[in-house]
């Protein structure tokens, strides 16, 4: 990167030169003349994970700042050291740079430390890691409850249909024991007032969780289910009648419309994460629906939210793949890629409008993570034109301009996804 990039994005992560270096500078395959100096300037704010990064970029016999900050670090924090540094796999440090450290800590550390890196010199043999060291946790996609039957049926007899709950009306209708007669057209006004809630109805309303019934609605309320699946405030029951309005062949488009629907009420339940990754699950998804959806999140913010959508759908995209550890499939991360730039560009262009520069720069910061195509470069390209930048916003501006024009989508991954929005989390806080 150039100094005026950097500087720019230093002022967008509001004076924090580790987000920049994090999320930015070491996510670079290599680095520049003004990589390497910022990251000298601001060396006291890396971790040591951030270091084993930058020692990676750097050409042989160029490490010395990198040594010199691990050996302080060893005098500052032990432990720490002992812990992010000696205990990562041997590859990290060569075996002169191994020397050179034990060489700075002669004398200055315990004993068993200082032996624990000199064994490095000696060029022991470092002892086979076994086990997972991480398991990630598997997220399950079932939204569908246990379905738990309607039980038998009673005859209505002469009771008012109009004040039992939809779970009785539904066990008679279906026995045929509805008493004096429940017709198909009152079973669905009837419906429709009990999921239109309260206000819709003269007497006894009943605020019933149609989730355990969807097995048995009829497809004749499907009107009713559209209606309860807006205003059920629980994320579970919501997710229950979607996938039911699915399968009943509902939209796709229409269906999405109704998920987000919480995110324009301040919250996204989990239940509807898992639903929504799955009908994001495959590219064709992602590139008719994934715009849509990104901006709905991006837009409240409900940053967390989506990161966990995209991680849910390319870690089960992963794991569908024949064989253990397969990479998730290029055309999915190309498309999930895809949406999340058009999303940020679509959030600068919305934050310059209202002339939120923070915000703006905030977007543009996030979008310099990503590895999208070249066909991103045209909306990029319409931003700069219709909104005239000076100063940082410029500079940002041109290094995704630059970033995008080639773009190939060949390095688009997960860690930039997840790179982006948590820069953008970090930027806009």
């Amino acid at each position: 990167m150039q100094k005026a990039e950097i500087d720019a994005l230093v002022r967008a992560h509001r004076g924090r030169a580790r987000p920049v270096a994090f999320f930015h500078i070491l996510r670079q395959e290599s680095l520049g003349p003004a990589d390497h100096a910022f990251l000298e300037e601001h060396i006291d704010e890396l971790s040591a994970s951030d270091l084993l990064r930058w020692r990676a970029r750097c050409a042989e016999g160029f490490t010395a700042p990198v040594i010199q900050k691990l050996a302080r670090m060893a005098l500052e924090d032990p432990a720490h050291f002992e812990h992010e540094v000696l205990n990562v796999p041997r590859l990290e440090l060569h075996d002169d740079e191994w020397t050179e450290l034990a060489d700075l800590l002669r004398g200055k550390v315990k004993p068993e430390i200082f032996e624990r890196v000199l064994a490095r010199c000696r060029r022991e043999p470092v002892p086979k890691v076994t086990g997972v060291l991480f398991t990630p946790g598997v997220i399950g996609n079932a939204n569908l409850e246990e379905e738990d039957g309607l039980g038998p049926a009673e005859d209505l007899g002469d009771r008012d249909p109009g004040g039992l709950p939809l779970r009785e009306l539904l066990r008679a209708w279906l026995a045929g024991k509805t008493g004096k007669g429940l017709s198909d057209d009152q079973l669905v006004a009837l419906a429709t007032a009990r999921a239109r809630g309260p206000e819709a109805l003269d007497q006894g309303a009943h605020d019933e969780d149609w989730g355990p019934l969807v097995r048995d609605l009829p497809a004749i309320l499907q009107g009713a289910v559209i209606e309860k699946a807006k205003r059920t405030p629980r994320g579970a029951e919501r997710a229950n009648l979607l996938q039911w309005l699915g399968e009943h062949g509902a939209p796709r488009a229409a269906l999405l419309e109704l998920a987000l629907l919480p995110v324009v009420e301040g919250d996204l339940p989990r239940g509807l994460l898992a639903w929504l990754a799955r009908e994001l699950r495959t590219r064709a998804a992602w590139e008719k629906h994934g715009f849509f959806v990104v901006s709905a999140l991006l837009g409240k913010p409900a940053i967390a939210e989506l990161a966990e959508i995209v991680t849910i759908t390319v870690c089960d995209a992963s794991s569908s793949r024949d064989g253990e550890g397969e990479d998730p499939p290029r055309g999915l991360l190309e498309a999930v890629q895809v949406a999340l730039a058009l999303g940020l560009v679509g959030l600068a262009r919305e934050a310059l409008d209202r002339r939120d520069e923070p915000k703006a720069m905030a977007a543009l910061s996030a979008l310099a993570c990503l590895d999208p195509p070249s066909r991103v470069s045209r909306a990029v390209h319409d931003l700069v034109r219709t909104h005239p930048a000076r100063g940082d916003l410029a500079d940002l501006m041109a290094v995704n301009e630059r970033l995008v024009k080639h773009g190939d989508a060949r390095d688009a991954s997960l860690e930039g996804v997840v790179a982006a929005l948590h820069a953008l989390a970090d930027a806009s806080g």
